[in-house]
């Protein structure tokens, strides 16, 4: 009997075995064909003729007109608002000459003005979150948001038809200035059948090529600043994990000590007066002028990618309604929110006193945000996302005027004289939730000028193409 016993006992070991030895093996079959998989596809992906392809496809769709609504009064494609050389008025980083970008008016809603200034797209694909207020967080949401988008000339609602648009426009494409069908392109580029694929498989290719087109549209990093960097030998970046702020009192620490020995070079568009106000910009503390600019525009993008209000909301706002308005503002709380809020999406109006542009309010997820701070309920960081839109980069700042969300700056010596304003503004009190990096700028008229010659240091030669995006 006892024999028996572990005799079955041994045949239901072995089995058990047998079957987690088969289940293993198919586990192993099934990742080991998922990897392979994957690395055909990121060959497929950095095949220079395929990725030329797509690159291609994706300018093109860039250019296209006939996305837009035919019920609006403007036709509109994305090289509408982010241009370079097409308008006699001059070259552009990628961006337009309006306050705000025009929209195409719809007898629903005649608004003629974009929510906010259209930014370059310079170095858009190296940015984890894209508009202004954070709305997408990525290149190819982006695209499909504007496809579906009053940019475009479509209403809420209407997104649908919008990327139903797309689709026709694709296939009834028989080729534009030399350019082949977009059957043909497509099928080059992503060896589909457009007539074999539904809406939604057209638009996320078309998101794609458009996505991968604006990757390769990139700053040089060779403008006066960065040659000055080089010839003397000093980072162009913070080390990794260090703040912006570090860096900086490192870099002025390294310039120091090459002027004590002189050994300090000046080049060519980077002179004493650019260095002057190199030297304000990264300043952040100490009893002097500190124009605490690093601690928000961080190199070598200039921008550290997240969120700050700097009181250029409420300053448009009590522009419109009065002086304190917007500090008496209902903003409704954490709990009761539901973002993003349309009437907090909106250029302020006499007749609509409700409305308001709150900035990243609408999209801060105070679940993932890296600006949530440790110690900060859901409440308390939201409140600090109010007016908070994403910190510009800095580079080619010739190229991008006007400046600020809302286009209401048009000079950088403007530019300048308002942060000096903004600045002491937050320190009086008198700005509701502003960042506290504003209050600690310290500069006054006289710093202008220095300051202004290192921001001109860092414009590039934009008569020169943009550089293209390094290979992964």
């Amino acid at each position: 009997m006892a024999d028996r016993d572990a005799d079955a006992s041994a045949s239901a070991s072995l089995s058990f075995f047998t079957r987690m030895l088969k289940r293993f093996l198919l586990i192993a079959f099934a990742l080991f064909s998922i990897a392979e998989f994957a690395v055909r596809s990121r060959a497929a992906v950095s095949d220079p003729a395929k990725r030329a392809a797509v690159i291609r496809l994706g300018e093109r769709l860039f250019r296209d007109e006939r996305f837009s609504t035919s019920r609006g009064d403007l036709p509109a494609s994305c090289s509408h608002c982010h241009l370079l050389d097409e308008d006699p008025q001059g070259l552009r980083a990628y961006a337009d000459f309006f306050n705000r970008s025009w929209v195409s008016s719809r007898a629903q809603d005649r608004r003629r003005l974009e929510l906010r200034n259209s930014p370059t797209i310079l170095d858009a694909g190296e940015m984890p979150r894209l508009h202004f207020d954070g709305e997408f967080a990525s290149l190819e949401d982006l695209v499909k948001g504007t496809l579906s988008g009053r940019p475009m000339g479509w209403l809420p609602g209407e997104e649908a038809e919008a990327f139903e648009r797309v689709r026709e426009v694709l296939l009834a494409d028989a080729g534009r200035g030399g350019a082949r069908p977009y059957r043909e392109q497509f099928r080059q580029a992503f060896g589909v059948d457009l007539a074999k694929t539904n809406r939604d498989q057209a638009v996320d290719h078309v998101a794609r090529a458009i996505a991968d087109y604006m990757r390769t549209l990139r700053s040089r990093r060779d403008a006066p600043y960065d040659k000055f960097l080089a010839a003397n030998r000093l980072d162009a970046a913070p080390a990794a994990k260090e703040k912006g702020a570090d860096y900086g009192r490192r870099l002025l620490r390294e310039i120091a000590a090459r002027e004590s020995s002189r050994s300090l070079k000046l080049t060519a568009g980077f002179d004493g007066a650019a260095l002057q106000g190199m030297k304000l910009f990264f300043t952040t503390e100490g009893p002097g002028p500190a124009g605490n600019c690093v601690a928000c525009h961080t190199p070598p993008l200039f921008t550290d990618q997240a969120f700050h209000n700097l009181g250029v909301s409420q300053r448009e706002y009590d522009a419109v309604h009065g002086e304190g308005r917007f500090a008496a503002l209902s903003i409704p709380s954490a709990a009761e929110a539901r973002r993003p809020a349309p009437q907090y999406r909106e250029i302020p109006s006499t007749a609509q006193p409700g409305q308001a542009d709150l900035g990243h309010w609408n999209f801060a997820d105070p679940k993932a945000s890296p600006q949530r701070r440790a110690d900060e309920t859901d409440e308390r960081f939201l409140q600090r996302m109010i007016g908070a839109f994403k910190t510009p980069t800095l580079r080619n700042l010739r190229y991008t005027y006007p400046y600020f969300h809302d286009g209401s700056v048009h000079s950088l010596r403007d530019l300048l004289s308002e942060m000096i304003w903004l600045s002491e503004t937050a320190r009086a009190g008198k700005i509701r939730e502003a960042d506290e990096e504003l209050a600690r700028i310290r500069l006054t008229d006289s710093e202008i000028d220095p300051l202004g010659a290192f921001l001109n240091a860092l414009n590039e030669d934009l008569k020169r193409p943009p550089a293209t995006a390094r290979r992964r």
